[in-house]
């Protein structure tokens, strides 16, 4: 078991799984599974301890920043392991290990002559192709992030939760 307050484990412990309207107003659920709840309580320290996601991209260092999502799709990749086949949350674990799978090859491959670069190495292309990759990434895993938020009605805290979609309407 992790060393996480009881709290959090209560937290995550029943899904909605439906919502009926007047005139009986009422919510279904159903709990969610032990191995599922365990895998949670991994996942979201550590999405909290990258910071790829959710730094401003002007202090990121790119080498280091493929590094982590690195061993964040490797991460992604043994929990989604640990889960049934038919899980939702193993579904939401592959689609956030394939978001990381797609930044990963936008960039340029690493024995090519064009190097990432560091912060204030310029404006040059591989600079655009990995801003556009990074942000591109984040804006997936936040959409991941808000289906779990959904799905098991999880509380995502910042810095981590600046990632996820605004709310409908919220434009308006």
């Amino acid at each position: 078991m992790i060393g996480l307050p009881d709290k959090r484990r209560i937290r995550i412990n029943k899904r909605v799984t439906g919502v009926s309207v007047p005139p009986g107003f009422g919510i279904a659920w159903e709990t969610v599974p032990d191995v599922e709840r365990e895998v949670l309580l991994r996942l979201l320290p550590f999405l909290e301890d990258r910071r790829v996601l959710y730094d401003p991209t002007e202090v990121e260092i790119p080498n280091r920043c493929v590094e982590s999502v690195l061993r964040l799709r490797e991460f992604l990749v043994d929990l989604a392991g640990l889960l049934k086949e038919d899980a939702k949350l193993r579904e939401v674990l592959r689609s956030m290990s394939a978001a990381c799978r797609a930044f990963l090859t936008r960039l340029p491959d690493p024995q090519s002559q064009e190097p990432l670069g560091s912060p204030g190495a310029g404006w040059g292309y591989p600079s655009w192709v990995f801003n556009q990759a990074l942000g591109e990434l984040r804006g997936r895993i936040g959409i991941y992030l808000a289906v779990l938020v959904t799905e098991y009605g999880i509380k995502i805290e910042l810095p981590l939760a600046a990632i996820l979609p605004p709310p409908p309407g919220a434009d308006e």
